[in-house]
């Protein structure tokens, strides 16, 4: 006899061999929602990489995204590890954010041993520094409350981090270029791209499930649309604002967002099914919750930053 969550996954999935089909109310929901979200987001990335919007935004969104992420992976988290663990996600994008190269605000705060650098250097030092704390933080409750457990440090921690350090990476991200803020722009909506494409692509042709069990909706044809998708950002974007382009680089990038972007997703895919819920909050209509809007952009924005530094630090410009 099969399960009960066999059948709801049963339910979940179109017939052998068709595809998925979309849902006309939903769509227009989902449209409408995401429509508004990409407004802003790229309103607060365009206008606010040069000062404190964008930094403020990313620790609204880290607050929120830590919040909801301890709601799925540990509902039963004391209210100390959740509160620590809040804190230190909010605080990875300030410290980002106070650390670019623009900034001498550290110089009056901070000894010159700790100013090993440019701006990212001082960013990453600082980070670790606040992980450090936490980690004391952790440890010094741990050790005089009888009743906590190292489960709440540990889903906690890896939590904060979890969110906080893409959106510190998205801070610096913003600041690598001089004025428009290229790199951040063109990952942003190479990741709607990849994200819209495979819908669009994986419910019209998907037939060929990609992770049945994880995310039964997804399939290797929406895989497919959704890099191409990505490849075409990585390719207009530059040519729009800059009038330089390549195809190499776009092709390189925008398989890595595809790839890093299915597997955020994938990931907070596994945490919601294995609490059994849908989404992991209700505050985008059509969309769930932060951590299902930002998911994609959590494994994606350190990798991109980290390649497009290298790339920086060698030469190479759009």
């Amino acid at each position: 006899m099969a399960t009960k969550e066999q059948s709801d996954l049963r339910k979940m999935q179109p017939h052998k061999g068709e595809p998925a089909g979309i849902k006309k109310a939903s769509l227009i929901q989902r449209i409408i929602t995401g429509a508004i979200f990409a407004v802003v987001v790229l309103a607060v990335i365009i206008f606010g990489s040069n000062n404190i919007i964008l930094p403020m935004f990313c620790m609204l969104v880290a607050a929120y995204a830590a919040r909801e992420f301890y709601r799925l992976a540990r509902p039963e988290m004391s209210s100390v590890a959740h509160g620590i663990g809040i804190a230190l996600a909010v605080v990875l994008p300030a410290a980002a954010h106070f650390s670019r190269p623009r900034f001498d605000l550290l110089t009056d705060l901070y000894p010159d041993f700790l100013l090993l650098g440019a701006g990212d250097l001082r960013a990453f030092i600082l980070m670790a520094l606040f992980a450090t704390l936490a980690l004391f933080a952790y440890m010094t409750w741990m050790a005089i409350t009888p009743d906590s457990k190292v489960a709440d440090i540990t889903a906690s921690f890896f939590g904060a981090l979890y969110v906080g350090i893409p959106l510190a990476c998205l801070v610096l991200l913003g600041a690598m270029n001089e004025g428009f803020p290229l790199f951040a722009v063109t990952m942003i909506v190479s990741i709607w791209a990849a994200d819209s494409f495979a819908y669009l692509g994986g419910s019209l042709f998907g037939r060929h499930k990609l992770a049945p069990v994880i995310s039964p909706k997804k399939s290797w044809e929406g895989l497919f649309a959704g890099t191409i998708g990505a490849i075409l950002m990585w390719y207009l974007a530059p040519l729009i604002f800059t009038g330089n382009t390549s195809w190499v680089v776009a092709i390189t990038v925008g398989i890595l967002v595809s790839l890093t972007s299915l597997i955020g997703d994938l990931f907070e895919s596994r945490v919601k099914r294995e609490r059994g819920v849908k989404d992991s909050g209700t505050l985008l209509p059509g969309h769930g919750g932060v951590l299902d809007r930002f998911d994609s952009l959590f494994f994606t924005t350190p990798v991109v930053f980290l390649l497009l530094a290298v790339l920086t630090a060698f030469g190479f410009t759009f």
